[in-house]
Protein backbone atom coordinates (compact mmCIF):
# COMPACT_ATOMS: atom_id res chain seq x y z
CA UNK A 1 0.00 0.00 0.00
CA UNK A 2 3.19 2.57 -0.75
CA UNK A 3 5.55 3.39 -3.68
CA UNK A 4 7.69 1.42 -5.79
CA UNK A 5 11.31 0.73 -7.01
CA UNK A 6 13.96 -0.31 -9.07
CA UNK A 7 17.85 -1.31 -8.35
CA UNK A 8 18.46 -1.94 -11.68
CA UNK A 9 22.14 -0.36 -11.52
CA UNK A 10 23.08 -2.43 -8.21
CA UNK A 11 22.50 -6.11 -8.73
CA UNK A 12 25.90 -6.78 -10.70
CA UNK A 13 27.65 -7.65 -8.01
CA UNK A 14 24.39 -9.97 -6.09
CA UNK A 15 24.88 -13.03 -5.05
CA UNK A 16 22.39 -15.81 -7.12
CA UNK A 17 22.21 -18.91 -5.41
CA UNK A 18 19.77 -21.88 -5.81
CA UNK A 19 19.39 -25.06 -4.06
CA UNK A 20 17.90 -27.99 -5.92
CA UNK A 21 16.59 -30.69 -3.85
CA UNK A 22 15.54 -33.90 -5.28
CA UNK A 23 13.26 -33.77 -7.96
CA UNK A 24 9.45 -35.00 -7.53
CA UNK A 25 7.88 -37.10 -9.45
CA UNK A 26 7.72 -36.99 -12.97
CA UNK A 27 5.54 -35.03 -15.50
CA UNK A 28 2.04 -36.64 -15.96
CA UNK A 29 2.35 -36.41 -19.47
CA UNK A 30 4.48 -38.69 -21.34
CA UNK A 31 5.91 -36.30 -23.65
CA UNK A 32 6.90 -32.11 -23.43
CA UNK A 33 9.01 -29.99 -20.75
CA UNK A 34 10.83 -32.12 -18.02
CA UNK A 35 10.17 -30.90 -14.76
CA UNK A 36 14.15 -29.94 -14.51
CA UNK A 37 12.97 -27.55 -17.63
CA UNK A 38 10.24 -25.91 -15.84
CA UNK A 39 12.50 -25.46 -13.15
CA UNK A 40 15.32 -24.08 -14.75
CA UNK A 41 12.37 -21.58 -16.43
CA UNK A 42 11.46 -20.38 -13.21
CA UNK A 43 15.27 -19.88 -12.00
CA UNK A 44 15.61 -17.59 -15.19
CA UNK A 45 12.90 -15.43 -14.84
CA UNK A 46 13.47 -14.88 -10.79
CA UNK A 47 16.43 -11.80 -11.66
CA UNK A 48 13.90 -10.10 -13.66
CA UNK A 49 11.37 -10.34 -11.48
CA UNK A 50 13.39 -9.20 -8.86
CA UNK A 51 14.78 -6.27 -11.15
CA UNK A 52 11.32 -4.62 -12.08
CA UNK A 53 10.42 -5.07 -8.57
CA UNK A 54 13.76 -3.35 -7.07
CA UNK A 55 13.83 -5.36 -4.52
CA UNK A 56 17.41 -5.91 -2.48
CA UNK A 57 16.59 -9.68 -2.15
CA UNK A 58 14.47 -11.91 -2.96
CA UNK A 59 13.53 -15.63 -1.90
CA UNK A 60 11.80 -18.44 -3.80
CA UNK A 61 10.25 -21.65 -2.73
CA UNK A 62 8.52 -23.97 -5.27
CA UNK A 63 7.45 -27.26 -3.63
CA UNK A 64 5.35 -30.43 -4.80
CA UNK A 65 3.23 -32.64 -2.50
CA UNK A 66 5.87 -34.36 -1.26
CA UNK A 67 9.45 -32.40 -1.35
CA UNK A 68 10.48 -28.87 -1.91
CA UNK A 69 11.60 -29.32 -5.12
CA UNK A 70 13.97 -25.79 -5.58
CA UNK A 71 14.86 -22.86 -3.48
CA UNK A 72 16.24 -19.88 -5.25
CA UNK A 73 17.57 -17.00 -3.35
CA UNK A 74 18.67 -13.49 -4.85
CA UNK A 75 20.70 -10.60 -3.73
CA UNK A 76 21.23 -8.73 -0.21
CA UNK A 77 19.94 -9.29 2.98
CA UNK A 78 22.06 -6.71 3.79
CA UNK A 79 22.59 -4.34 1.17
CA UNK A 80 25.37 -1.96 2.84
CA UNK A 81 27.05 -5.27 3.82
CA UNK A 82 26.89 -7.43 0.77
CA UNK A 83 25.48 -10.11 2.73
CA UNK A 84 23.57 -12.90 0.62
CA UNK A 85 20.09 -13.85 0.67
CA UNK A 86 20.65 -18.02 1.69
CA UNK A 87 17.97 -20.31 2.57
CA UNK A 88 18.48 -19.96 6.19
CA UNK A 89 17.36 -15.96 5.76
CA UNK A 90 14.18 -15.31 7.14
CA UNK A 91 11.76 -12.83 5.72
CA UNK A 92 8.48 -11.14 7.20
CA UNK A 93 5.43 -12.89 5.53
CA UNK A 94 2.79 -10.46 6.55
CA UNK A 95 -0.75 -11.13 5.71
CA UNK A 96 -0.12 -14.82 4.93
CA UNK A 97 0.37 -14.97 8.73
CA UNK A 98 -3.44 -14.49 8.73
CA UNK A 99 -3.94 -18.41 7.49
CA UNK A 100 -2.08 -19.62 10.37
CA UNK A 101 -4.60 -18.14 12.78
CA UNK A 102 -7.38 -19.36 11.26
CA UNK A 103 -5.43 -22.49 11.13
CA UNK A 104 -5.04 -22.43 14.99
CA UNK A 105 -8.58 -21.38 14.47
CA UNK A 106 -10.13 -24.49 13.11
CA UNK A 107 -8.45 -26.90 15.19
CA UNK A 108 -10.34 -25.71 18.34
CA UNK A 109 -13.67 -26.16 16.10
CA UNK A 110 -12.66 -29.57 15.47
CA UNK A 111 -12.20 -30.34 19.24
CA UNK A 112 -15.60 -28.54 20.17
CA UNK A 113 -14.00 -25.55 21.67
CA UNK A 114 -15.57 -23.25 19.50
CA UNK A 115 -18.56 -22.37 17.43
CA UNK A 116 -17.83 -20.39 14.01
CA UNK A 117 -21.23 -20.05 14.06
CA UNK A 118 -21.44 -18.07 17.58
CA UNK A 119 -21.50 -14.61 18.19
CA UNK A 120 -18.06 -12.78 19.15
CA UNK A 121 -19.01 -12.10 22.41
CA UNK A 122 -19.65 -15.72 23.46
CA UNK A 123 -15.71 -15.49 23.64
CA UNK A 124 -14.38 -11.95 24.49
CA UNK A 125 -18.02 -10.81 26.49
CA UNK A 126 -15.48 -7.05 26.33
CA UNK A 127 -15.70 -7.27 22.05
CA UNK A 128 -17.68 -4.43 21.11
CA UNK A 129 -18.89 -2.13 18.31
CA UNK A 130 -21.53 -0.48 16.26
CA UNK A 131 -22.66 -3.27 14.30
CA UNK A 132 -26.33 -1.72 12.97
CA UNK A 133 -27.87 -4.38 15.64
CA UNK A 134 -26.42 -7.45 13.99
CA UNK A 135 -24.51 -9.70 16.21
CA UNK A 136 -21.44 -10.53 14.84
CA UNK A 137 -20.20 -14.08 13.87
CA UNK A 138 -16.31 -16.03 13.89
CA UNK A 139 -16.88 -17.51 11.07
CA UNK A 140 -17.67 -13.61 9.51
CA UNK A 141 -14.75 -12.34 10.49
CA UNK A 142 -12.47 -15.17 9.49
CA UNK A 143 -14.09 -14.70 5.93
CA UNK A 144 -13.56 -10.85 6.12
CA UNK A 145 -17.01 -10.36 5.55
CA UNK A 146 -17.94 -9.00 9.57
CA UNK A 147 -17.63 -5.33 8.27
CA UNK A 148 -14.84 -4.57 10.48
CA UNK A 149 -12.88 -1.72 9.36
CA UNK A 150 -9.38 -2.68 8.32
CA UNK A 151 -7.34 -0.80 10.38
CA UNK A 152 -9.52 1.52 13.14
CA UNK A 153 -6.49 1.71 14.73
CA UNK A 154 -2.28 0.87 13.89
CA UNK A 155 -0.48 -0.09 17.09
CA UNK A 156 2.22 -2.60 17.76
CA UNK A 157 -0.08 -4.22 20.20
CA UNK A 158 -3.44 -6.10 18.42
CA UNK A 159 -5.32 -6.35 21.39
CA UNK A 160 -5.48 -2.76 21.88
CA UNK A 161 -6.34 -2.45 17.95
CA UNK A 162 -9.37 -4.87 19.38
CA UNK A 163 -10.66 -2.78 22.04
CA UNK A 164 -10.50 0.70 20.20
CA UNK A 165 -13.49 -0.70 17.99
CA UNK A 166 -15.21 -0.16 20.54
CA UNK A 167 -15.70 3.72 18.70
CA UNK A 168 -16.06 1.76 15.56
CA UNK A 169 -19.09 1.21 13.68
CA UNK A 170 -18.79 -2.12 10.93
CA UNK A 171 -18.93 -0.80 7.26
CA UNK A 172 -21.92 -2.97 6.26
CA UNK A 173 -24.64 -5.21 8.13
CA UNK A 174 -22.18 -8.39 9.30
CA UNK A 175 -22.81 -11.08 6.74
CA UNK A 176 -24.15 -8.58 4.15
CA UNK A 177 -21.08 -7.68 1.82
CA UNK A 178 -17.28 -8.41 2.18
CA UNK A 179 -14.28 -6.50 3.26
CA UNK A 180 -10.77 -7.01 3.66
CA UNK A 181 -10.18 -6.08 7.93
CA UNK A 182 -7.04 -6.98 9.75
CA UNK A 183 -8.74 -6.03 12.72
CA UNK A 184 -10.79 -8.68 12.05
CA UNK A 185 -7.87 -11.02 12.16
CA UNK A 186 -6.98 -9.23 15.11
CA UNK A 187 -10.11 -10.27 16.89
CA UNK A 188 -9.59 -13.72 16.07
CA UNK A 189 -6.16 -13.76 17.81
CA UNK A 190 -7.31 -12.36 20.90
CA UNK A 191 -10.11 -15.44 20.82
CA UNK A 192 -7.57 -18.07 20.13
CA UNK A 193 -5.52 -16.58 22.55
CA UNK A 194 -9.00 -16.74 25.20
CA UNK A 195 -9.63 -20.52 24.21
CA UNK A 196 -6.34 -22.18 24.32
CA UNK A 197 -5.45 -20.69 27.81
CA UNK A 198 -1.86 -18.71 26.53
CA UNK A 199 -0.80 -15.75 24.50
CA UNK A 200 -1.49 -16.38 20.96
CA UNK A 201 1.88 -16.13 20.11
CA UNK A 202 2.25 -19.45 21.90
CA UNK A 203 -0.73 -21.00 20.38
CA UNK A 204 0.43 -20.76 17.11
CA UNK A 205 3.77 -22.17 17.76
CA UNK A 206 2.24 -25.10 18.96
CA UNK A 207 -0.86 -25.49 16.80
CA UNK A 208 1.08 -24.62 13.67
CA UNK A 209 4.37 -24.21 13.50
CA UNK A 210 5.60 -27.72 15.92
CA UNK A 211 3.15 -29.61 14.27
CA UNK A 212 4.03 -28.96 10.53
CA UNK A 213 7.92 -28.41 11.12
CA UNK A 214 8.11 -25.46 10.78
CA UNK A 215 11.73 -24.90 13.05
CA UNK A 216 13.03 -21.53 11.71
CA UNK A 217 9.71 -19.48 11.62
CA UNK A 218 8.99 -17.19 14.42
CA UNK A 219 4.97 -15.82 15.61
CA UNK A 220 6.09 -12.46 16.23
CA UNK A 221 8.67 -9.66 15.29
CA UNK A 222 10.93 -8.59 17.44
CA UNK A 223 14.92 -7.44 16.86
CA UNK A 224 15.59 -10.85 18.03
CA UNK A 225 13.82 -12.76 15.64
CA UNK A 226 15.33 -10.27 13.37
CA UNK A 227 18.96 -11.28 13.66
CA UNK A 228 18.18 -14.07 11.21
CA UNK A 229 16.18 -12.43 8.78
CA UNK A 230 16.81 -10.14 6.08
CA UNK A 231 17.64 -6.34 6.35
CA UNK A 232 13.94 -5.14 5.48
CA UNK A 233 13.79 -1.48 3.12
CA UNK A 234 11.45 1.39 2.68
CA UNK A 235 11.85 4.49 0.91
CA UNK A 236 13.93 6.91 2.59
CA UNK A 237 11.56 10.11 1.03
CA UNK A 238 8.19 8.58 2.48
CA UNK A 239 6.52 12.28 2.52
CA UNK A 240 6.12 12.35 -1.39
CA UNK A 241 5.31 10.31 -4.07
CA UNK A 242 8.36 7.52 -4.50
CA UNK A 243 10.22 8.46 -8.21
CA UNK A 244 11.35 5.95 -10.35
CA UNK A 245 14.30 5.07 -8.48
CA UNK A 246 14.02 6.01 -4.72
CA UNK A 247 16.64 6.10 -2.45
CA UNK A 248 16.38 3.33 0.23
CA UNK A 249 17.46 2.80 4.09
CA UNK A 250 16.63 0.26 6.58
CA UNK A 251 13.62 -0.22 8.57
CA UNK A 252 14.78 -0.01 12.13
CA UNK A 253 13.72 -2.82 14.01
CA UNK A 254 10.86 -3.31 16.27
CA UNK A 255 8.06 -5.10 18.08
CA UNK A 256 5.06 -6.25 16.58
CA UNK A 257 2.69 -8.66 17.51
CA UNK A 258 -0.10 -9.04 15.57
CA UNK A 259 -2.66 -12.46 14.13
CA UNK A 260 -3.20 -10.57 10.79
CA UNK A 261 0.45 -10.33 10.12
CA UNK A 262 3.59 -10.61 12.62
CA UNK A 263 5.34 -14.10 11.15
CA UNK A 264 8.67 -14.29 10.43
CA UNK A 265 9.46 -17.67 8.32
CA UNK A 266 12.05 -19.02 6.00
CA UNK A 267 11.67 -20.77 2.52
CA UNK A 268 11.57 -24.50 3.77
CA UNK A 269 9.22 -23.71 6.04
CA UNK A 270 6.80 -22.16 4.16
CA UNK A 271 7.39 -25.10 1.95
CA UNK A 272 6.69 -27.25 4.56
CA UNK A 273 3.05 -24.84 5.33
CA UNK A 274 2.51 -25.44 1.62
CA UNK A 275 2.85 -29.38 1.93
CA UNK A 276 0.09 -29.30 4.56
CA UNK A 277 -2.32 -27.57 2.46
CA UNK A 278 -1.23 -29.65 -0.80
CA UNK A 279 -1.32 -32.70 1.38
CA UNK A 280 -5.20 -32.51 2.25
CA UNK A 281 -4.38 -30.72 6.00
CA UNK A 282 -1.97 -33.87 6.77
CA UNK A 283 1.25 -32.53 8.45
CA UNK A 284 4.32 -34.35 7.29
CA UNK A 285 4.08 -37.52 9.78
CA UNK A 286 0.93 -38.23 8.43
CA UNK A 287 -1.47 -36.57 11.43
CA UNK A 288 -4.47 -35.11 9.75
CA UNK A 289 -4.45 -31.91 11.68
CA UNK A 290 -7.70 -30.32 10.92
CA UNK A 291 -10.68 -32.92 9.91
CA UNK A 292 -11.03 -33.18 6.03
CA UNK A 293 -14.60 -31.00 6.34
CA UNK A 294 -12.66 -28.32 8.44
CA UNK A 295 -10.07 -28.56 5.45
CA UNK A 296 -12.87 -28.31 2.84
CA UNK A 297 -14.62 -25.20 4.60
CA UNK A 298 -11.23 -23.63 4.62
CA UNK A 299 -9.67 -23.34 1.14
CA UNK A 300 -13.15 -22.95 -0.19
CA UNK A 301 -14.94 -19.39 -1.10
CA UNK A 302 -17.29 -18.44 1.49
CA UNK A 303 -20.53 -16.88 0.25
CA UNK A 304 -22.68 -14.05 1.91
CA UNK A 305 -25.40 -14.44 3.84
CA UNK A 306 -27.05 -13.26 0.73
CA UNK A 307 -25.99 -15.59 -1.38
CA UNK A 308 -23.06 -13.68 -3.18
CA UNK A 309 -19.55 -15.11 -3.84
CA UNK A 310 -17.04 -13.34 -1.37
CA UNK A 311 -14.68 -11.37 -2.70
CA UNK A 312 -14.25 -8.03 -4.01
CA UNK A 313 -13.22 -6.47 -7.44
CA UNK A 314 -11.95 -3.50 -5.71
CA UNK A 315 -9.43 -5.04 -3.84
CA UNK A 316 -6.51 -6.24 -6.96
CA UNK A 317 -2.90 -6.22 -6.99
CA UNK A 318 -1.86 -5.08 -10.46
CA UNK A 319 0.33 -7.90 -10.84
CA UNK A 320 -1.94 -10.18 -9.50
CA UNK A 321 -6.18 -9.17 -10.41
CA UNK A 322 -7.70 -11.98 -9.15
CA UNK A 323 -5.86 -11.81 -5.50
CA UNK A 324 -9.08 -11.21 -3.05
CA UNK A 325 -12.14 -11.89 -5.61
CA UNK A 326 -12.90 -14.99 -3.48
CA UNK A 327 -11.80 -15.55 -0.01
CA UNK A 328 -12.32 -18.66 2.27
CA UNK A 329 -11.04 -18.54 5.97
CA UNK A 330 -7.37 -16.78 6.01
CA UNK A 331 -7.02 -17.93 2.44
CA UNK A 332 -8.66 -16.38 -1.07
CA UNK A 333 -9.62 -19.02 -3.56
CA UNK A 334 -9.10 -19.25 -7.09
CA UNK A 335 -9.83 -21.14 -10.04
CA UNK A 336 -7.34 -21.52 -12.83
CA UNK A 337 -9.13 -23.87 -15.75
CA UNK A 338 -11.08 -25.84 -13.71
CA UNK A 339 -7.92 -26.59 -10.80
CA UNK A 340 -8.76 -25.36 -6.87
CA UNK A 341 -5.83 -22.80 -6.09
CA UNK A 342 -5.19 -21.02 -2.94
CA UNK A 343 -2.51 -18.60 -1.50
CA UNK A 344 -2.15 -14.86 -0.14
CA UNK A 345 -0.32 -11.79 0.00
CA UNK A 346 1.31 -9.81 2.34
CA UNK A 347 3.21 -6.78 3.75
CA UNK A 348 4.81 -4.94 6.62
CA UNK A 349 7.45 -2.80 6.96
CA UNK A 350 10.45 -3.51 5.29
CA UNK A 351 8.82 -6.75 3.75
CA UNK A 352 6.27 -8.15 0.70
CA UNK A 353 5.20 -11.82 0.23
CA UNK A 354 3.37 -13.65 -2.20
CA UNK A 355 2.14 -17.61 -2.10
CA UNK A 356 0.03 -19.47 -3.84
CA UNK A 357 -0.99 -23.42 -4.36
CA UNK A 358 -2.59 -25.55 -6.66
CA UNK A 359 -4.67 -28.08 -4.74
CA UNK A 360 -5.47 -29.94 -7.94
CA UNK A 361 -2.27 -30.73 -9.54
CA UNK A 362 -0.04 -30.59 -6.01
CA UNK A 363 2.38 -28.12 -6.45
CA UNK A 364 2.76 -24.63 -4.84
CA UNK A 365 4.92 -21.52 -4.77
CA UNK A 366 6.08 -18.77 -2.01
CA UNK A 367 8.51 -15.66 -2.90
CA UNK A 368 9.81 -13.32 -0.35
CA UNK A 369 11.27 -10.05 -0.50
CA UNK A 370 12.90 -7.77 1.66
CA UNK A 371 11.33 -4.34 0.53
CA UNK A 372 8.22 -2.79 1.93
CA UNK A 373 4.97 -3.09 -0.30
CA UNK A 374 5.38 -0.98 -3.21
CA UNK A 375 2.52 -1.82 -3.77
CA UNK A 376 4.23 -4.62 -6.00
CA UNK A 377 4.33 -7.94 -4.25
CA UNK A 378 6.80 -10.45 -5.28
CA UNK A 379 3.56 -11.92 -6.87
CA UNK A 380 5.13 -11.72 -10.70
CA UNK A 381 7.73 -14.85 -10.00
CA UNK A 382 5.08 -17.01 -7.87
CA UNK A 383 2.34 -16.51 -11.10
CA UNK A 384 4.55 -17.51 -13.72
CA UNK A 385 6.21 -20.30 -11.88
CA UNK A 386 2.81 -21.77 -11.16
CA UNK A 387 1.63 -21.46 -14.94
CA UNK A 388 5.24 -23.08 -15.84
CA UNK A 389 4.41 -26.16 -13.46
CA UNK A 390 0.40 -26.25 -14.75
CA UNK A 391 2.04 -26.21 -18.17
CA UNK A 392 4.57 -28.91 -17.53
CA UNK A 393 2.43 -31.03 -15.49
CA UNK A 394 -0.38 -30.95 -18.78
CA UNK A 395 2.53 -31.89 -20.97
CA UNK A 396 2.15 -28.46 -22.68
CA UNK A 397 5.04 -26.24 -23.72
CA UNK A 398 6.25 -23.79 -20.95
CA UNK A 399 5.12 -20.15 -21.06
CA UNK A 400 7.07 -17.48 -22.06
CA UNK A 401 7.64 -14.92 -18.88
CA UNK A 402 5.87 -11.80 -19.03
CA UNK A 403 6.39 -8.74 -20.21
CA UNK A 404 8.63 -5.91 -18.33
CA UNK A 405 6.01 -3.27 -16.57
CA UNK A 406 5.90 -0.33 -18.46
CA UNK A 407 5.37 2.46 -15.53
CA UNK A 408 4.85 5.53 -18.31
CA UNK A 409 1.92 3.28 -20.46
CA UNK A 410 -1.28 5.76 -20.20
CA UNK A 411 -4.43 3.95 -21.26
CA UNK A 412 -6.54 6.32 -23.24
CA UNK A 413 -3.58 9.23 -22.94
CA UNK A 414 -5.42 11.44 -25.34
CA UNK A 415 -8.17 12.04 -22.40
CA UNK A 416 -5.56 14.38 -20.74
CA UNK A 417 -4.34 16.49 -23.43
CA UNK A 418 -4.81 20.62 -23.12
CA UNK A 419 -4.17 23.37 -22.01
CA UNK A 420 -5.20 24.37 -18.61
CA UNK A 421 -5.14 27.50 -17.16
CA UNK A 422 -4.89 28.86 -13.57
CA UNK A 423 -6.41 32.05 -12.05
CA UNK A 424 -3.39 33.62 -12.14
CA UNK A 425 -3.08 32.70 -15.79
CA UNK A 426 -0.18 30.62 -15.17
CA UNK A 427 -1.03 27.76 -18.12
CA UNK A 428 0.30 24.19 -17.95
CA UNK A 429 -0.19 22.30 -21.61
CA UNK A 430 -0.43 18.31 -21.52
CA UNK A 431 0.34 16.48 -24.60
CA UNK A 432 -0.47 12.66 -25.58
CA UNK A 433 1.65 11.29 -28.40
CA UNK A 434 0.23 7.50 -28.21
CA UNK A 435 -0.17 5.61 -24.92
CA UNK A 436 2.60 8.34 -23.59
CA UNK A 437 1.62 11.65 -21.59
CA UNK A 438 3.77 14.81 -21.09
CA UNK A 439 3.37 17.91 -19.08
CA UNK A 440 5.06 20.88 -20.89
CA UNK A 441 6.51 23.44 -18.57
CA UNK A 442 8.48 26.06 -20.19
CA UNK A 443 8.28 24.06 -23.38
CA UNK A 444 9.98 21.00 -21.38
CA UNK A 445 8.38 17.77 -21.99
CA UNK A 446 8.13 16.00 -18.15
CA UNK A 447 7.31 12.54 -18.70
CA UNK A 448 3.86 11.56 -16.62
CA UNK A 449 3.53 8.16 -14.67
CA UNK A 450 0.41 6.73 -13.74
CA UNK A 451 -0.02 6.37 -10.01
CA UNK A 452 -3.62 5.68 -10.12
CA UNK A 453 -6.93 6.62 -11.91
CA UNK A 454 -6.77 9.89 -13.17
CA UNK A 455 -3.38 10.28 -10.85
CA UNK A 456 0.21 10.93 -11.71
CA UNK A 457 3.83 11.26 -10.57
CA UNK A 458 5.71 14.13 -12.75
CA UNK A 459 9.15 13.19 -13.24
CA UNK A 460 11.05 16.74 -12.38
CA UNK A 461 12.23 17.78 -9.28
CA UNK A 462 9.09 20.76 -9.15
CA UNK A 463 6.65 18.72 -9.05
CA UNK A 464 8.19 16.20 -6.16
CA UNK A 465 5.86 16.59 -3.44
CA UNK A 466 2.42 15.87 -4.53
CA UNK A 467 0.56 13.82 -7.49
CA UNK A 468 -0.59 15.64 -10.26
CA UNK A 469 -4.75 14.80 -10.13
CA UNK A 470 -7.19 15.30 -12.85
CA UNK A 471 -10.85 15.50 -12.49
CA UNK A 472 -13.51 14.63 -14.96
CA UNK A 473 -17.11 16.29 -15.01
CA UNK A 474 -20.06 14.10 -15.21
CA UNK A 475 -20.07 12.99 -18.72
CA UNK A 476 -16.34 11.52 -17.89
CA UNK A 477 -14.35 14.09 -19.90
CA UNK A 478 -11.35 15.26 -18.23
CA UNK A 479 -12.01 19.15 -17.36
CA UNK A 480 -9.13 20.37 -14.49
CA UNK A 481 -6.50 19.29 -12.98
CA UNK A 482 -4.41 20.04 -9.67
CA UNK A 483 -1.11 20.25 -8.09
CA UNK A 484 -1.45 20.25 -4.66
CA UNK A 485 -3.54 23.30 -4.06
CA UNK A 486 -3.02 24.64 -7.54
CA UNK A 487 -5.81 24.24 -9.36
CA UNK A 488 -5.89 24.22 -13.27
CA UNK A 489 -9.04 24.08 -15.15
CA UNK A 490 -8.92 23.79 -19.19
CA UNK A 491 -10.68 24.55 -22.45
CA UNK A 492 -13.53 22.14 -21.57
CA UNK A 493 -13.97 22.99 -18.35
CA UNK A 494 -17.67 24.66 -17.73
CA UNK A 495 -17.95 25.07 -14.17
CA UNK A 496 -17.41 28.28 -11.78
CA UNK A 497 -14.47 29.81 -11.67
CA UNK A 498 -13.99 31.26 -7.90
CA UNK A 499 -14.80 29.10 -4.93
CA UNK A 500 -15.41 30.11 -1.14
CA UNK A 501 -14.84 27.52 1.81
CA UNK A 502 -15.32 27.98 5.92
CA UNK A 503 -12.68 30.47 7.40
CA UNK A 504 -11.93 28.15 10.26
CA UNK A 505 -10.39 25.17 7.09
CA UNK A 506 -7.64 27.44 6.76
CA UNK A 507 -5.94 26.89 10.39
CA UNK A 508 -6.49 22.42 9.18
CA UNK A 509 -4.14 23.25 6.27
CA UNK A 510 -0.44 21.73 7.13
CA UNK A 511 1.73 18.81 7.37
CA UNK A 512 0.66 16.19 9.82
CA UNK A 513 2.80 13.00 10.74
CA UNK A 514 3.39 9.94 12.89
CA UNK A 515 5.58 6.97 12.87
CA UNK A 516 3.87 3.42 12.01
CA UNK A 517 5.94 -0.01 12.16
CA UNK A 518 9.11 1.86 12.03
CA UNK A 519 7.79 3.80 8.66
CA UNK A 520 7.04 7.48 8.55
CA UNK A 521 3.47 8.07 7.53
CA UNK A 522 2.58 11.64 6.36
CA UNK A 523 -0.38 13.36 5.12
CA UNK A 524 -0.39 17.06 3.76
CA UNK A 525 -4.04 18.73 4.12
CA UNK A 526 -4.68 21.34 1.44
CA UNK A 527 -7.35 23.39 0.11
CA UNK A 528 -7.96 22.58 -3.78
CA UNK A 529 -10.75 24.79 -4.59
CA UNK A 530 -13.77 24.49 -2.02
CA UNK A 531 -12.81 21.03 -0.68
CA UNK A 532 -10.31 20.10 2.09
CA UNK A 533 -8.02 17.21 0.88
CA UNK A 534 -5.48 15.13 1.74
CA UNK A 535 -2.39 15.43 -0.58
CA UNK A 536 -5.04 17.49 -2.74
CA UNK A 537 -6.72 14.32 -3.73
CA UNK A 538 -8.08 12.15 -0.90
CA UNK A 539 -11.64 14.50 -0.21
CA UNK A 540 -12.67 15.25 3.18
CA UNK A 541 -16.50 15.85 3.45
CA UNK A 542 -17.90 17.35 6.32
CA UNK A 543 -20.43 15.44 8.65
CA UNK A 544 -20.04 18.20 11.49
CA UNK A 545 -19.13 19.10 14.36
CA UNK A 546 -15.90 19.75 13.06
CA UNK A 547 -15.54 16.13 11.85
CA UNK A 548 -14.94 14.76 7.66
CA UNK A 549 -15.50 11.81 6.91
CA UNK A 550 -13.03 10.01 4.06
CA UNK A 551 -14.45 7.06 2.89
CA UNK A 552 -15.45 5.01 5.81
CA UNK A 553 -13.18 6.93 8.09
CA UNK A 554 -13.79 9.74 10.39
CA UNK A 555 -11.30 12.35 10.67
CA UNK A 556 -11.11 14.68 13.74
CA UNK A 557 -8.88 17.86 14.29
CA UNK A 558 -7.86 18.53 18.16
CA UNK A 559 -5.41 20.18 20.28
CA UNK A 560 -5.36 23.51 19.40
CA UNK A 561 -2.54 25.30 20.30
CA UNK A 562 -5.11 28.68 20.07
CA UNK A 563 -5.00 29.10 16.24
CA UNK A 564 -3.54 25.91 14.90
CA UNK A 565 -4.76 21.96 15.26
CA UNK A 566 -1.52 19.70 16.62
CA UNK A 567 -3.04 16.57 16.19
CA UNK A 568 -5.09 14.66 13.45
CA UNK A 569 -6.71 11.46 14.51
CA UNK A 570 -7.80 9.10 11.51
CA UNK A 571 -9.87 7.19 13.76
CA UNK A 572 -8.24 5.90 16.23
CA UNK A 573 -4.88 6.97 14.76
CA UNK A 574 -3.02 9.93 15.56
CA UNK A 575 -0.91 12.34 13.44
CA UNK A 576 0.54 15.15 14.89
CA UNK A 577 1.42 18.60 13.09
CA UNK A 578 4.84 19.41 11.40
CA UNK A 579 6.09 22.94 10.52
CA UNK A 580 7.60 21.05 7.40
CA UNK A 581 6.60 22.12 3.63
Amino acid sequence: MMRKCSIAARLGAASLAFCLVAPGPPATASSGPTLSAALAAIAAYAPVAMRNQGTPGLSVAITNQSRTLRIITLGYADRDARTPVTPRTRFAVGSISKSMTALALLQLDDAGKLDLNAPVQRYLPWFAIDAQGVPILVHELLSHTAGLPDDYAAEIGYRYDVVALREAKTLFAPGTSWSYSNDGYATLGAILSQLDGRPWADALQARVFDPIGMIDSSPVITPDALASAALGYQFRDNDRPAPLHPALVPSPPMDFVDPAGSVLSTPEDMARYMRFYLNGGRTQNGTQLIAPATFAAMTRADSFTNGKPAGSPDVELAEAPEFYRQYGYGLSIFDDGGDHLIGHTGGISGYTACMQMNLTRGFGVVAFANLVEAPLHPCAIVLYAMRVLRAQSLGQPLPKPPPPPDPARVDRAADYAGTYTAANSESLRVVAERDRLYLLDGGKPLALYPRGPDLFWVDDPRYAIFLLAFGRDRSGSVVEMNYGSQWFPNERYRGPMTFSHPPDWDALVGRYENTFFGQPAVTRVVLVKDRLTFDGVATLKPIGNGEFSLGSSTVRFEDYDGNQPQRMSVDATDLYRVELP
